[in-house]
C-alpha cells in the first residue's frame, strides 16, 4: 500500500505555504519594529510603539509555532508517506497547529486533504505476490553474488599468502574484482 500522492502533496504544500506565511509575518514584524520611521506618518507614535512590541512578540511566538506545525506535517508524510498510518498523531497535531496559527491558504489545503483517502492500493494481491517473489529472487541472487565475491577474495588471499601471486598482482586482482 502506498500513500495517496494527492493527499501527500496537499499536506506538503500546506506545510510549505505555512512556513512562507509565518516567515513573511515575522520579517514584516521585524521591519516594523526596527524601522519605525517608515510607518510613523500613518499611525500615532505611542500606539504604534505599543503595537510594534506586541506585534514582535506575537510574531516570534507565531513563527516558532508555525515552524513546529509545519515540521509535524512534513514528518507525518516522510518517506513518501510510508509511515503515515503510524505517524497520524504528528499529522493531527500539525493540522491543529497550522489551522490555529497558519494563514487561510494553508488551512484550506489541509481541509481539502482531509477528504482524500489516506492510502491507495496500487496493485492486486496477485501482483503484490509476484513482486514479492521477484524481490526474493533478487535477494537470493545478491546473496549468491556476495558469497561468490567473498570466496574469490579468500582464494586471492591464499594465493598471495602462499606466494603464488605478488602483492601488486593481489591488489590489482582485488581491485578488478570489487
Amino acid at each position: 500500500m502506498y500513500m495517496n500522492k494527492t493527499k501527500r502533496n496537499l499536506i506538503l504544500a500546506s506545510a510549505i505555504v505555512n512556513l512562507i506565511g509565518v516567515t513573511a509575518s515575522f520579517v514584516f514584524a521585524l521591519l516594523i519594529h526596527f524601522n519605525v520611521d517608515a510607518i510613523k506618518e500613518y499611525v500615532d507614535y505611542v500606539a504604534m510603539l505599543n503595537y510594534s512590541v506586541f506585534n514582535l512578540v506575537y510574531s516570534i511566538i507565531s513563527f516558532v509555532v508555525g515552524i513546529v506545525g509545519s515540521s509535524l506535517l512534513i514528518w507525518s508524510v516522510r518517506k513518501k508517506g510510508k509511515f503515515f498510518r503510524v505517524s497520524q498523531g504528528f499529522y493531527i497535531a500539525g493540522f491543529i497547529i497550522v489551522v490555529i496559527s497558519g494563514g487561510w491558504l494553508a488551512w484550506v489545503l489541509l481541509f481539502i486533504s482531509m477528504f482524500i483517502p489516506d492510502v491507495i492500493v496500487m496493485n492486486t494481491r496477485s501482483e503484490i505476490r509476484r513482486e514479492e517473489r521477484e524481490e526474493e529472487k533478487q535477494t537470493i541472487k545478491n546473496d549468491e553474488a556476495y558469497e561468490e565475491k567473498k570466496r574469490r577474495i579468500e582464494d586471492l588471499k591464499r594465493m598471495r599468502d602462499n606466494g603464488i601471486i605478488t602483492e601488486e598482482e593481489y591488489k590489482q586482482k582485488l581491485f578488478d574484482l570489487l
